[in-house]
């Protein structure tokens, strides 16, 4: 990449956190995929929207990331896992749940009539990198994301998402749900992205749980929305 082009591009990059199963690495356990969640009293829950996956915000690089994360506690994401919205854009079939530091929670099993939605639980690892925009991506300076484009395709493999991821730039399916920079305090930024398949038909899934700034430098996750975007 001529050196030029380069600086322009570095402009662009943004930190994210990747949470894999990535088993045999000595990378730290920074959260749980699937399984049970474990939830505080006052909490309600039936198995369904699906827990996704827990992270543990004491063991995530908070100072490294553009995004406001809460320094300790628990993150929890849930998400419709049953079949596609028929609704575009962003609606209110997820949800997160932040649990401080010394809660007492109880782990909760969903109902009969909900285990079906319950995925498979393993440790998720983390590892920190940085993840530049695609065309596809809404970003403000589009001349730069054509230009370094050529440039990004060799790596395709290796920036792919985890199961879990924080921060960063969407990987768009249909729309980006989250174009960069926001443009005012109703925009959404993303707090993360999970993949995975839905239960009840033949479909994969990226959900995006988006969430307004200033929410997040709050630490109030009760007006968090989801993108679901279907794929084969």
């Amino acid at each position: 990449m001529p050196e030029d082009l380069l600086g322009r591009a570095l402009r662009l990059a943004r930190p994210r956190l990747e949470l894999r199963s990535m088993e045999g690495s000595d990378a730290p356990v920074v959260g749980q995929y699937g399984g049970h969640p474990q939830l505080p009293p006052d909490v309600e829950w039936s198995g369904f929207p699906a827990f996704i996956a827990s992270v543990d915000c004491a063991a995530v690089p908070v100072g490294e990331l553009d995004i406001q994360l809460p320094e300790d506690g628990r993150l929890l994401f849930f998400a419709d896992n049953s079949e596609p919205s028929h609704v575009p854009g962003p609606t209110q079939q997820g949800r997160v749940v932040y649990i401080p530091a010394g809660t007492a929670t109880t782990e909760r099993v969903p109902s009969a009539e909900d285990a079906s939605y319950t995925l498979e639980p393993y440790p998720l690892r983390g590892r920190l990198d940085w993840f530049m925009p695609d065309t596809n991506n809404d970003i403000a300076d589009q001349e730069t994301v054509r230009l370094i484009h050529p440039y990004l395709r060799d790596h395709v493999d290796e920036t792919g998402n985890g199961e879990l991821t924080l921060g960063g730039y969407p990987s768009v399916i249909h729309h980006d749900p989250a174009p960069w920079p926001v443009a005012d305090d109703e925009a959404f930024i993303m707090l993360a992205r999970a993949d995975y398949e839905f239960v009840d038909t033949p479909l994969s899934c990226a959900a995006s749980w988006l969430i307004h700034p200033r929410d997040l430098a709050e630490g109030n996750f009760g007006n968090v929305q989801l993108d679901i975007q279907a794929y084969m």
